[in-house]
């Protein structure tokens, strides 16, 4: 069994880097805000992965037990749990919304401090018997939170809805499971081996990656359908003029009014009208509603 988990989660490793590489890859041809959550999603689920396989490891197959190793691994897991509860709300905004909202930064800043005294007081305590529910509380959480987003996206056609609808079933299942799992296994714990742990935690690291690199390649399949500067066939559709031209690759660059009037040498009155008329050409409201207008849906050839 440890074999087997062992070799798993090399398996899961390299492909979560793949997949970071592919989003990396999507987000410079889309430009979207989800795009840069996400990469921050996958590298510190790597980072907590990683530190989860060397406790495994370390104590299962070297059959070690140093124990100030041992708490090193398991501050730096607590450090990126607090991370990655800091930026889910952000990760999970940016695919329901298109964009990081005051609210959503708020609660960001809230879960992560929350998190951080959940974790101390779980090291003060030091009881063996009160952190699995803990994990499962903090999974269900998680999982609850997938869950959520997924049915706020239902119906929606923007790009991160459409793109990430699959990792959120996949996801939001693995958490819920998770939370199960670690319930059942310490009501019987006697039954529980650590090899189970990085057992599971691989098969749904590999799920996940394996999916994402469908979704990539089904984008790929789709790159000869549509021109290779999505921006210039905009402007040429809704003939926009130079200076609108202009300011839409600064707005889709993610400059705000005043950056824009900064960098072209306007008043922010004057990039206020410009915007508005590029909105009214384009029979669009929002900023991001330009966006994802410019950058439609891939469709599979």
């Amino acid at each position: 069994m440890e074999l087997i988990a062992f070799w798993l989660n090399i398996a899961g490793f390299s492909l979560l880097f793949s997949t970071f590489f592919l989003t990396y890859v999507s987000r410079k041809s889309n430009r979207h805000i989800m795009f840069d959550q996400y990469l921050w999603y996958i590298a510190l689920t790597w980072i907590w992965y990683l530190f989860q396989f060397i406790g495994f490891v370390y104590q299962t197959m070297l059959e070690r037990n140093n124990q100030t190793i041992l708490l090193v691994i398991t501050i730096v897991r607590y450090v990126f749990t607090i991370l990655m509860f800091h930026r889910i709300p952000l990760f999970l905004d940016s695919i329901i919304t298109g964009q990081i909202t005051e609210f959503s930064a708020k609660a960001s800043k809230v879960i992560g401090l929350a998190t951080f005294l959940l974790v101390l007081v779980l090291v003060m305590i030091s009881s063996p018997a009160v952190g699995p529910y803990v994990s499962a509380a903090l999974n269900a959480l998680v999982g609850t939170g997938f869950l959520y987003t997924l049915m706020q996206i239902k119906g929606q056609k923007t790009v991160s809805a459409t793109r990430m609808r699959s990792f959120l079933v996949i996801s939001s299942i693995a958490y819920l499971l998770f939370s199960l799992y670690t319930i059942i296994f310490s009501i019987a714990n006697t039954r529980h081996q650590p090899a189970f742990d990085a057992t599971v935690t691989a098969l749904y690291i590999i799920a996940w990656c394996i999916n994402d690199a469908m979704v990539y390649l089904r984008e790929f399949s789709s790159l000869g359908t549509r021109d290779s500067n999505p921006i210039d066939t905009f402007q040429k559709q809704y003939k926009l003029s130079e200076r609108e031209q202009q300011i839409v690759r600064l707005l889709v660059d993610g400059k705000s009014y005043k950056e824009i009037a900064y960098e072209l040498s306007l008043s922010p009155r004057t990039v206020e009208t410009h915007v508005y008329r590029i909105f009214k050409k384009c029979s669009v409201s929002t900023k991001l509603e330009l966006i994802n207008k410019m950058y439609p849906l891939r469709t599979t050839t």
